[in-house]
């Protein structure tokens, strides 16, 4: 394994959510001597709980499956889609998925779960600093050079052969090198509270996510944390909140809780024990995800809109192969752009593969065959596998996805499914 001697070390990681605690777990395994920047404190709030059974691969893979399973999160076995009016629902039972070796996942509250990923990092060999702000990288030949300002406000610089931007939205090299792109038809903010005495399922589907469609093709989330706990958020069109937004954030999510006609019923009863939160929901991708010496990963090489949860696997996944990649790298000697080239791609088409069920779910169309469509040619498990976290489906997956496609397509000229209220 060769190591340039004159480092400080081998890697500094910018960020220590799910996509830098990944890579860093992957790096530290491997051998590599890494340094974790992170700027707040963990544990700190994040939104984004509920998570995909194709996660549980990932966790395998870094070694900490077995503390999140043993940690006493809420067990997800699917989510429940619900029309507007609450007259028709469409389970998805991630059992009956294509290629989904572990249907299980959880529901977690994502100050504990990043803190015990951050946490296996630092077990793992990596060292991680909470409170230091990355504020600049100069990438050159031999390595890079990454200031830093400590918790004190003292500034100082570490000598890597390889920085890994896992600041998330911040974007610490991507938009310092590029831009992040908005995705025009992903343009949604979010509004979310934590909530208890939100009735829920019995059995094992109490803990999946249930989620309420609107007629502005808005809709909401409401996500299990605790016995007693309940994350519910309403994600809305911006030209919608544009137009309805009220004063204040609680405000808003009131607003937008009691104009979705299947939520009071299951609100009624129900207590908010947080501040109401907004986010920007806008979706976005990288112009650039690498460069010489440099990386990008998580939400800061890109963000896809939560509809279905992707946001944590995708993450992790960008973060374990981009220390494959940054560890091949550092063993050939070359850290070049043109050694991200191929990880690069895989990001884009892992983004496009999930972009076009969430741009798919924001029409009538789509909707209106979800709600509608039976089990027919396997059309329903292969759909299921995406919304499990299937980002390489096989040759007959593909096709029964894009049967399904098709028939969203006829749906737009020829309706071959009844409308929904929606």
């Amino acid at each position: 394994m060769t190591t340039g001697g004159a480092w400080d070390y081998d890697v500094a990681v910018v960020g220590g959510g799910p996509g830098g605690s990944s890579a860093a777990i992957a790096l530290a395994r491997g051998g590599r001597r890494v340094l974790v920047l992170e700027r707040d404190r963990f544990p700190r709030f994040h939104i984004g709980e509920s998570q995909l059974p194709w996660t549980n691969e990932l966790l395998r893979t870094l070694g900490v499956y077995d503390t999140i399973a043993g940690e006493g999160f809420v067990e997800k076995w699917g989510a429940s889609f619900w029309t507007h009016d609450a007259t028709v629902e469409q389970y998805a039972d991630f059992s009956a998925a294509a290629a989904t070796p572990t249907p299980r996942t959880f529901q977690v509250p994502r100050a504990r779960f990043d803190e015990l990923l951050l946490r296996h990092a630092a077990r793992s060999g990596a060292e991680v600093r909470e409170g230091y702000r990355a504020l600049e990288a100069a990438c050159e030949p031999t390595g890079a050079r990454l200031r830093f300002a400590r918790p004190d406000g003292v500034e100082d610089s570490v000598w890597v052969g390889a920085i890994v931007d896992a600041s998330g939205r911040v974007g610490f090299l991507t938009r310092s090198r590029g831009r992040h792109e908005l995705d025009p038809r992903l343009r949604n903010i979010a509004v979310h509270a934590q909530y208890e005495n939100v009735p829920r399922a019995g059995g094992r589907r109490a803990g999946d996510i249930r989620m309420l469609m609107r007629p502005d093709l808005g809709w909401l989330w409401l996500i299990p944390l605790s016995e007693t706990v309940t994350s519910v958020g309403a994600v809305i069109p911006r030209a919608v909140h544009l137009r309805e937004s009220r004063p204040t954030p609680q405000a808003s999510l009131e607003h937008y809780l009691a104009t979705t006609p299947g939520a009071p019923p299951l609100l009624r009863e129900a207590t908010r024990v947080t501040p109401a939160r907004f986010d920007a929901d806008y979706s976005y991708l990288g112009t650039r995800l690498a460069g010489n010496r440099w990386v990008a990963v998580g939400d800061a090489a890109a963000f896809l809109d939560p509809i279905f949860s992707t946001g944590v696997l995708l993450a992790m996944q960008s973060g374990v192969e981009a220390a494959a990649t940054v560890d091949a790298g550092l063993a050939a000697g070359d850290l070049s752009a043109r050694r991200f080239a191929r990880y690069e791609r895989r990001v884009r088409r892992r983004y496009a593969h999930f972009r076009r069920f969430a741009v798919g779910f924001y029409t009538p169309q789509f909707r209106d065959l979800w709600f509608r469509s039976g089990r027919r040619f396997g059309v329903y498990a292969a759909v299921l596998s995406v919304l499990a976290g299937n980002w390489r489906p096989s040759l007959g997956v593909r096709l029964r996805i894009r049967l399904f496609f098709l028939l969203v397509a006829l749906q737009r000229v020829m309706p071959i499914v009844p409308r929904t209220s929606e």
